[in-house]
């Protein structure tokens, strides 16, 4: 018995040691594509927005263009100010706001929320500063779009064994986001229950670190924002 206890413990041992140095080396990239990258900026538009958020607000992973940003940017023919910042989960909402040059917009989109459920952040904590965020918010647009992510586990990067902890804690932050969003008055877009292509073809929606998206995947989540946007605000089309 002592042998089966110890090949088991071998092969748990090697399937950490694997999934470590894989994880690693996916990191690297992803720093290394987070380096490279340039939050969509646009200074001309009949509409003005401000983007807020994280990596993915960035675009990281795909050209500037092809993020949300730069979709939402040309759609609606709008200027774009965006200081989202790689890493940013929703404490950091509050220096981001503080940046705003203009003091109403047409359109404010925030992409938040994906590193708090990778770091396993209160969903609750969270929510409530979300919230704190949202109403501070308010006075500078109608219109507020909150992006967050959706199964997170089941990006590549993750260890498929342990993917569905971060889709439970997706769950989680979701409920707890959309409570916050309702009460705001605040459109949230659903990517969790999204019917996404992203499994079926990875290579094509996922950036080489294996989190992050390229342009095609950040084109699935900007017509998930664009559906919000029809549906919420039916007058706001191209400009």
């Amino acid at each position: 018995m002592k042998y089966v206890w110890a090949a088991l413990a071998l092969i748990i041992l090697t399937y950490v040691g694997y999934e470590y140095i894989r994880m690693s080396a996916l990191v690297s990239v992803g720093e290394q594509l987070a380096n490279e990258a340039r939050a969509y900026q646009s200074a001309t538009g009949t509409l003005s927005v401000l983007v807020l958020g994280d990596s993915t607000a960035v675009g990281v992973g795909s050209p500037s263009q092809e993020s949300v940003a730069g979709r939402l940017g040309t759609y609606l023919n709008a200027s774009i100010e965006n200081y989202a910042v790689s890493g940013a989960v929703t404490a950091d909402l509050a220096d981001q706001i503080a940046k705003a040059q203009k003091s109403h917009y047409d359109l404010i989109l925030l992409q938040i929320g994906a590193n708090d459920i990778i770091r396993f952040h209160s969903p609750t904590a969270t929510a409530q500063t979300l919230d704190a965020a949202l109403k501070s918010l308010q006075p500078k647009s109608d219109h507020i779009v909150l992006l967050t992510a959706g199964k997170v586990g089941e990006a590549p990067f993750f260890p498929r064994l342990f993917g569905w902890l971060w889709n439970w804690q997706a769950s989680r932050m979701r409920t707890q986001f959309m409570t916050v969003t309702s009460a705001d008055n605040v459109a949230y877009v659903d990517l969790y229950n999204a019917p996404d292509p992203f499994n079926a073809d990875p290579a094509r929606y996922y950036a080489p670190d294996g989190l992050h998206l390229t342009g095609d995947g950040y084109g699935f989540w900007f017509d998930q924002v664009q559906r919000t946007i029809w549906a919420r605000w039916p007058n706001m089309s191209h400009a």
